[in-house]
């Protein structure tokens, strides 16, 4: 079934469909209009002029058309709802990549079909209670099969995260937060004088500030660096942990300061270029970023709640520098800002 894609629906149209069940942010099928104005051709003269159509003068036989034409309406609107949030999904981890797509495509299906069994658990209870459970001699090898099925979904999960590798943005959660002329207009600037983005974002309702700077390119080489070296001495044992470890790194580079609301400087971040180190002559690629992290973690982010909530602040900061480099390319960046 074919659906009018972003129908303007009048106060007219809306008391019509209304007569038959219909309510406002409804799908509205192509077929609808013919059909209501064929059957309107059989009926009498109305005396309303507020409608298209005369419910009260329709055969039930008509109504039920109309009524179930507007229900399969809704249940195509339902799949094809479904079906591009799960396309959505699918794109923002694999991008152009086929096969990561494919794998991430059946693991979605997969975790659809567990919850449809979990669903139907919930509400057949009566008919689970009558099924017989198979002798165990003729289902030896189901066990085995199910648990290798589960094996190989739960690897194929998590070689697929859905999380952005350069911010940690979680892909599965719609990203609202739209870059204002301000933002535009200092990233330009900064780009222009080769300084650094930075945004304040605020906490408890504004009584805490903190203020973001954006990465050099000095400082992402070497997160991506450590990664690799920290890796080598078995410091990261799963991908969460590699993510976790990213984003801590970027976390200890990228906050500069936390003010209170009038401003009143509580903590400060140095950059990573200001810390004293000297590398292990054993280790000649190891960084300074252990010791970033450390003084972030002893001294400016002691509490696992600040540091969260500071964290999630981060994403949004990174998010919208990653926007506004996209937004770049477009020839409306420049609207109001030339």
């Amino acid at each position: 079934m074919d659906l009018i894609e972003n129908p303007y629906v009048s106060e007219f149209t809306q008391k019509t469909l209304e007569q038959f069940g219909w309510q406002k942010g409804h799908a509205i099928p192509e077929k609808l209009g013919p059909l209501l104005l064929k059957i309107k051709e059989t009926l009498p003269e109305s005396k309303r002029a507020d409608v298209l159509i005369d419910a009260e003068l329709m055969s039930d036989e008509d109504k039920d058309k109309v009524k179930k034409m507007l229900a399969r309406a809704r249940e195509v609107d339902a799949e094809n709802k479904k079906k591009a949030d799960k396309q959505a999904k699918v794109d923002a981890v694999a991008g152009n990549n086929a096969g990561i797509a494919e794998a991430y495509s059946k693991v979605l299906d997969q975790l659809e079909v567990l919850d449809d069994r979990e669903d139907g658990d919930e509400n057949n209870d009566e008919k689970n209670e009558k099924e017989v459970t198979p002798p165990v001699a003729e289902t030896a090898e189901q066990p085995k099969t199910e648990q290798a099925a589960q094996t190989d979904t739960a690897s194929a999960a998590l070689n697929v995260l859905p999380f952005c590798q350069r911010c940690g943005w979680d892909n599965r959660i719609k990203f609202e937060a739209e870059p204002t002329e301000r933002d535009k207009e200092d990233f330009l600037a900064t780009l222009l004088g080769n300084n650094r983005f930075k945004k304040h974002y605020e906490l408890f309702g504004g009584k805490m500030r903190v203020l973001f700077r954006g990465l050099s390119a000095e400082e992402n080489k070497l997160i991506y660096r450590q990664l690799v070296l920290d890796q080598q001495e078995n410091k990261i044992a799963t991908e969460a942990e590699w993510f976790l470890q990213m984003l801590d790194y970027r976390m200890s580079c990228s906050l500069e300061q936390i003010t209170d609301k009038n401003g009143k400087v509580l903590v400060v971040m140095p950059e990573l270029k200001e810390q004293s180190f000297q590398p292990d002559p054993e280790q000649p690629l190891a960084t300074a970023l252990t010791k970033q992290l450390a003084y972030l973690n002893e001294n400016v982010l002691t509490q696992e709640a600040t540091k969260r909530l500071v964290g999630t602040q981060l994403r949004q900061f990174q998010r919208l520098v990653e926007a506004l480099e996209a937004m770049a390319l477009e020839p409306s960046f420049w609207n109001g800002i030339e």
